[in-house]
């Protein structure tokens, strides 16, 4: 399962930790708009000149920035917001400037600069501070390292969720062990899922019950990741149905697209993510058809497989794989080796960015990328 576990877990967090920061006593970061200069662009959202601007703005523009329809300026927007933040760091109360240090830990995460994320997150004075220990899980997840996940989503037992904290702990055992068993556990929590759901859609805090359906969205995501992993694709897929299929993130389209591909019904993943790229390229003011690349990709395997060649999607994937090789782009990566090896057959440079993925980035779905790819040149050199 190519890249699957790693998207799934950068996706999630970005709601997890908001709703993590629920079962927290913290302020809620502000600024006046009287202590923001005239001149100086924090964020492009609409906000009128006596609002406030919160953390809990910058949180839910980060969060937009993992659907099909975000615009791509998300992640710089919650930059700016963090660069003013820090220099009034003095004003600012302690609870306020961990919140700060999450977020930015958050937006590092993103770009797979886990190390720099890490190291901000270790920063943290407040002691078992659930959003900071659900990104050290993650973190270390991605750098291999599930067994040190587990003990940070342990010490969430308690500071957070049942549901979000065992959920964390499950998907790091299962990633130690691909089995079954891991699988099995999380499935007998769906009972409770759903119950959590109803009692947080029936909460008058508004931030509850977001934070529930975040936690709902994650937990139904990694059993569908799960069960793909399991050689399960209709299973996963049927995971994914629990979930608003209206509004899915790009990491749960990803997934819902590779289950698609398994099972042969290519027309489907065309059929969706060809209606994503038009409604991206509507809302967008860019003559370009914009959409993820992760998409283009799935949407350029599904043509393949009912053997159309040459399409205009293909020409947009290779250009768009032109410019990340190009920029040798380590947070795309992963998706420039996967095209070089399943779209444009060039295992020479398949093998670059999948070493170029690894330094940044050891799940096991990376290390197989990275064999497929070692693979791949080892069978050329022989035919040559």
């Amino acid at each position: 399962m190519k890249l699957m576990a790693r998207l799934i877990a950068l996706s999630a967090l970005s709601t997890l930790c908001s709703s993590a920061l629920a079962f927290d006593d913290t302020a809620s970061l502000s600024v006046k708009s009287g202590d923001i200069p005239s001149n100086k662009v924090i964020a492009t959202w609409s906000a009128q000149p006596q609002a406030k601007m919160t953390i809990a703005q910058a949180q839910t523009v980060l969060s937009q920035s993992r659907y099909p329809d975000a615009t791509g300026n998300e992640r710089q927007q919650v930059i700016r917001f963090i660069h003013y933040q820090k220099q009034q760091k003095r004003s600012l109360s302690a609870s306020a400037q961990t919140q700060l240090m999450v977020l930015e830990a958050k937006v590092l995460q993103g770009t797979h600069q886990f190390r720099e994320a890490e190291a901000i997150l270790n920063e943290i004075k407040t002691p078992l501070y659930a959003p900071a220990l659900l990104l050290l899980a993650d973190i270390n997840i991605q750098q291999g390292n599930p067994a040190a996940a587990k003990k940070h989503c342990q010490q969430l037992v308690g500071k957070t969720s049942y549901l979000l904290a065992f959920t964390c702990i499950l998907n790091a055992e299962f990633t130690l062990n691909t089995n079954s068993a891991s699988y099995e556990k999380l499935l007998n929590l769906e009972a409770f899922a759903e119950k959590s759901r109803v009692e947080k859609m029936n909460a008058n805090n508004t931030s509850i019950k977001q934070g529930g359906a975040s936690e709902r969205l994650w937990y139904y995501e990694t059993l569908a990741a799960m069960a793909y992993t399991l050689d399960k694709p209709e299973t996963a897929l049927s995971h994914l149905n629990k979930i608003d299929t209206q509004k899915l993130p790009v990491s749960a389209l990803l997934l819902w697209s590779d289950a698609k591909l398994k099972l042969s019904k290519s027309q489907d993943v065309i059929k969706r993510l060809t209606a994503i790229q038009a409604a991206a390229h509507r809302n967008s003011n860019s003559t370009e058809k914009n959409i993820d690349d992760g998409l283009l990709l799935r949407l350029a395997k599904a043509e393949r497989q009912i053997s159309l060649h040459d399409t205009e999607i293909q020409k947009q994937l290779a250009d768009r794989m032109a410019l990340r090789t190009w920029r040798e782009d380590v947070s795309h990566a992963a998706q420039v080796a996967s095209y070089f090896l399943d779209i444009d057959y060039k295992p020479a440079i398949a093998l670059k960015f999948a070493r170029i993925n690894w330094q940044a980035a050891q799940t096991r779905s990376d290390a197989r990328l990275l064999a497929r790819a070692e693979s791949a040149v080892a069978t050329s050199s022989t035919l040559n």
